[in-house]
């Protein structure tokens, strides 16, 4: 969750594929981190040339109910934050 926001709050990405798919676990011990990987439907809000796209993305168990709901609202920091929400759910029951 960590990596994510600094990469939203420094760069104004927004990742928009958060799944247990795109998360790597690296470390040993007890000294474990996290890499977010595949960035292939993020976006850049930051960057005043790029177009917002509308299209639903993600990885549906992990998808916020604003992108399951409707395919014209946009995609935000928060549907990023529910998707984490969600594989937080997902490892706790599945492991």
């Amino acid at each position: 969750m960590e990596c994510h926001w600094e990469i939203y709050k420094r760069f104004g990405i927004l990742h928009r594929d958060i799944s247990t798919n795109n998360i790597l676990l690296t470390g040993s011990g007890s000294r474990i981190k996290g890499m977010l990987i595949d960035f292939d439907h993020a976006f850049c809000e930051s960057d005043k040339n790029s177009v917002r796209r509308f299209k639903r993305t993600g990885t549906l168990p992990f998808m916020s109910v604003n992108n399951l709901e409707s395919k014209i609202k946009m995609h935000t920091v928060l549907d990023n934050w529910e998707s984490l929400l969600y594989i937080l759910c997902w490892l706790g029951t599945y492991g």
